[in-house]
């Protein structure tokens, strides 16, 4: 008997639970079929699968970096601490730099205002 590849992973999928790390661990695996498809289990309104829909979203290139990171923003304005949201934005980041796209992590910043004297 032989099985495909990825076989292993099906017990996984049985549970509609699945954790957002277990889910990131498809992404990083790049079994972006199976991570898809345990998403289709969370509620959209489960924000603690937020970073992995963002990540699976730049994955499959439906969503460009410069948004990618500004969701990601968002999610890290709220809780600076929020799981998987940093590294995924230094991700997003790099991305947008290789590929040439606008980034907010690389615009400078404006010049500083002066006040106008009074004369």
């Amino acid at each position: 008997m032989t099985f495909r590849a990825g076989w292993y992973a099906l017990p996984f999928m049985a549970d509609p639970n699945l954790a957002p790390e277990a889910i990131d661990g498809l992404l990083e695996a790049h079994d972006l079929e199976r991570a898809r498809e345990a998403l289709l289990g969370v509620p959209a309104t489960d924000e603690s699968y937020s970073v992995v829909r963002i990540k699976l979203a730049l994955l499959d290139g439906s969503m460009p970096s410069g948004a990618a990171m500004q969701a990601l923003i968002q999610l890290m304005r709220r809780n600076p601490d929020w799981p998987g949201a940093k590294t995924l934005y230094q991700q997003a980041s790099t991305d947008a730099f290789q590929t040439r796209q606008s980034s907010v992590s690389h615009s400078h910043a404006p010049p500083p205002v002066e006040p106008k004297s009074r004369s």
